[in-house]
């Protein structure tokens, strides 16, 4: 499934993501780390690729907003990055919280789509 996200708020924002890749992660606890996407006001970035369920997200409002969650945590760097869950490093300025997208159980069309909403 396609995951998109939508920023409805009033600045752009920085959306960080990991969602479930095995085959490139499943010696570091099977969860592939990527970041940063800028979605400018009112834009939306196609992100994520899925067959899977699940896929959460860390995102950063450029006036200091942030979506969290309870899920994780997660490594973020100031920097774009492509890790694994439990792969850390002293170059991480932040562990966070994720918050969960639940694409139900039909993740695996590839042909569908969804569309997280980052609003205020």
């Amino acid at each position: 499934m396609k995951v998109l996200w939508r920023n409805n708020y009033h600045t752009p924002v920085w959306i960080a993501v990991m969602d479930y890749q095995p085959s490139s992660c499943g010696t570091y606890g099977n969860w592939r780390t990527q970041g940063w996407w800028k979605v400018e006001r009112g834009s939306q970035a196609h992100i994520v690729n899925t067959t899977n369920r699940y896929v959460f997200f860390y995102a950063e409002g450029s006036d200091g907003a942030r979506w969290s969650g309870i899920y994780g945590p997660m490594y973020v760097y100031r920097n774009a990055f492509n890790s694994c869950l439990n792969i850390g490093s002293t170059a991480a300025y932040a562990r966070v919280g994720t918050q969960l997208v639940d694409l139900g159980s039909n993740a695996w069309m590839s042909w569908a789509s969804h569309t997280v909403h980052l609003n205020p």
